[in-house]
């Protein structure tokens, strides 16, 4: 029996997780992809695809309506490099959105949206209290930017008009995340893994390809207006995570005092490094559907190690 074909629209499929996401979805041949792209996109690598260039703020009515959606995959959040940008890009993307949300609610049959977000939207919290997907939105770090994002998404969802679901993530190890940033490129600067701050803050990890299963299962599986926290791993703490890749590495762990973290990369990296932001789920069953098997830190850190090590080529001489 044919597969009825599906129309999945993906805004922001050419980043590490949209990439992910783009590689697992294009598996199933019933799936017809529709990305919406910037100009520097790398089109040799779209062209199976049916590609839309421009912005969330230009993207033309009428493609949506030509191509209805069943699923919308949204990864898109506008950046910035200090204070100033990253409101103006808040603002902008604010706007933007709710334009977009007012586009869906005017469709015949309005789409499944899945918003990709992050831990950071639920605050610090201890580990005796992770965040399951009904505790209250308290943004820390840049989530206090990415709300305003979310916002007419999360109106939306509140109204009920369009069936929205929020997947978040908590840390994301992969070659192209801030474990690379912050965590593998650091050791290959200095022959030490860092660990921020006291390194009791607690962590809830993935990686790429287990996000990118559990947001798919979300859009496919999950209910109405339902959310999902994305993890394939036990909540652990950064000093642990920190220690297992530095024993993979063979290697020391290098204590970074706040001080110094605020002064290399300012105040909010800092406080996103710093966050403690343990997760859980009310949702088991998607994650099992999404065939996530939970992983200690070094499981899970063995084929992340190696992905790095593929993408950086051969590894430089240490000092």
């Amino acid at each position: 029996m044919t597969k009825k074909s599906r129309n999945i629209w993906i805004f922001g499929g050419t980043g590490f997780i949209g990439s992910a996401l783009v590689k697992l979805l294009s598996r199933d041949g019933a799936n017809r992809l529709h990305l919406l792209i910037h100009k520097r996109a790398p089109w040799k690598l779209l062209e199976g695809f049916n590609t839309f260039t421009g912005t969330l703020a230009d993207v033309e009515p009428v493609w949506f309506e030509r191509y209805p959606p069943d699923i919308v995959y949204h990864l898109a959040r506008p950046a910035g490099s200090n204070t100033v940008t990253r409101k103006l890009r808040s603002v902008a993307g604010e706007k933007a959105n709710r334009r977009l949300a007012n586009i869906f609610r005017a469709l015949p049959v309005p789409p499944v949206v899945v918003y990709v977000s992050g831990s950071l939207m639920y605050g610090n919290r201890p580990a005796t209290d992770p965040a399951s997907e009904n505790s209250p939105l308290k943004p820390a770090s840049f989530a206090h930017y990415y709300y305003r994002n979310e916002l007419p998404w999360i109106e939306a969802q509140s109204e009920g008009f369009l069936d929205i679901r929020f997947a978040r993530p908590g840390w994301i190890a992969g070659p192209a995340s801030w474990f690379m940033e912050f965590f593998f490129n650091r050791w290959r600067r200095t022959g030490k893994v860092p660990c921020y701050g006291g390194g009791m803050q607690h962590m809830s990890v993935t990686d790429t390809a287990d996000c990118a299963a559990m947001i798919h299962t979300l859009g496919q599986h999950g209910s109405k207006g339902g959310n999902l926290n994305i993890f394939s791993a036990d909540i652990i703490t950064q000093l642990d995570f920190s220690n297992t890749l530095a024993r993979l590495l063979n290697a020391e762990t290098e204590m970074i005092p706040e001080y110094r973290i605020r002064r290399s990369y300012g105040k909010v990296t800092a406080a996103a490094l710093l966050s403690s932001s343990p997760m859980g789920t009310l949702y088991p069953e998607l994650h099992r559907r999404a065939g996530i098997i939970y992983r200690s830190p070094e499981q899970l850190l063995v084929p992340v190690v190696r992905l790095s090590e593929n993408k950086q080529g051969i590894f430089a001489k240490l000092p």
